[in-house]
């Protein structure tokens, strides 16, 4: 119990300073130095305390299993963590300290948020399982995730996230139109429409098959074109966060973005504003409806029986 004790004393204080170190290193932060990263120091110390085996018997190599549950687990964990963090501060924002401002006309309805919220911890852990292979290719350098910038130069690294935009953008939306196809609506994307009126709390409301499906891009994008290590873990979090954001039913007004205001008109009409960041797609094929034309037209909420037919839905 002594050695026990003194072990996990030691280890708490070597895994401080791991810590400060992996800060300092986050310029090379990948998903691979993360598993790599837990496995040492949360799976390895952790067996070594229960086992009362010292850590420097314990080996670094990581099973194919092992790899799997650490890179579900880290995606999971992060997920619930910028979830609940940033849409409680997203909703602390916009719904109570600016309400008057921001939404004057809302009312809370805790019942639909607590749905919101037991729909999106439990489909969250479904499709972090989903992502899952696509993040354990990455870690083996079966993508064309790269670590050093000096590989495709700066011009490459600064423009590569707005081709990243772009090319998710343009995939989602013929995904996210075919999703309201009649004949899939029901079986996939009905559930995340059935928060009319959105909070932070729908963001990632999804049936987990749809979440995967329009997050498919993201994966897709890293097998056809390179992407730094650390700015591919940067645009994930920044995907959730934009997510988030376009769910709090407020907007910048940015030409040519698909905000908030543009995706709280999908949701109470069903059938226009497809685009996750930008309208181009939805003006190039006539499904762009503007807050301001909407507005003018009365914010008239469509009945959803009446967009697909009754056997439908």
């Amino acid at each position: 119990t002594s050695y026990a004790l003194t072990s996990f004393s030691q280890a708490s204080v070597s895994l401080v300073m791991d810590i400060i170190g992996a800060v300092a290193r986050v310029n090379t932060v990948s998903m691979d130095f993360l598993v790599a990263w837990l496995n040492h120091n949360v799976v390895d110390r952790t067996a070594s305390y229960l086992n009362s085996q010292p850590l420097s018997e314990m080996t670094y190599d990581i099973s194919v299993l092992r790899r799997f549950f650490i890179t579900w687990a880290f995606t999971y964990v992060g997920s619930l963590l910028v979830y609940y963090l940033f849409c409680g501060l997203d909703y602390l924002m916009v719904f109570v300290l600016f309400k008057d401002k921001l939404v004057p006309n809302y009312q809370p309805n805790y019942k639909e948020m607590r749905r919101e919220m037991v729909l999106s911890t439990w489909s969250l852990a479904i499709m972090s399982g989903f992502t899952v292979p696509i993040e354990v290719l990455v870690q083996l350098g079966y993508t064309r995730i790269y670590h050093k910038i000096e590989d495709y130069g700066y011009a490459w690294f600064i423009a590569s996230p707005f081709v990243f935009l772009a090319f998710s953008d343009t995939l989602i939306y013929f995904l996210h139109r075919g999703l309201h196809h009649r004949l899939i609506y029901k079986h996939i994307h009905k559930p995340h429409h059935s928060f009319l009126h959105t909070t932070p709390f729908s963001a990632f409301a999804f049936h987990p098959l749809d979440g995967y499906i329009q997050g498919f891009p993201y994966q897709l994008f890293i097998l056809l074109f390179p992407l730094h290590s650390t700015l591919h873990l940067f645009s994930l979090t920044m995907v959730a966060m934009w997510t988030i954001n376009i769910h709090d039913r407020t907007t910048m007004n940015i030409p040519f973005v698909n905000g908030a205001a543009h995706h709280n008109i999908h949701h109470t009409t069903f059938k226009s504003n497809y685009g996750q960041y930008f309208t181009f797609w939805d003006t190039f094929f006539g499904t762009m409806r503007s807050p301001e034309v909407y507005k003018k037209e009365g914010e008239k909420v469509e009945n959803e029986e009446e967009v697909y037919g009754k056997k439908y839905l």
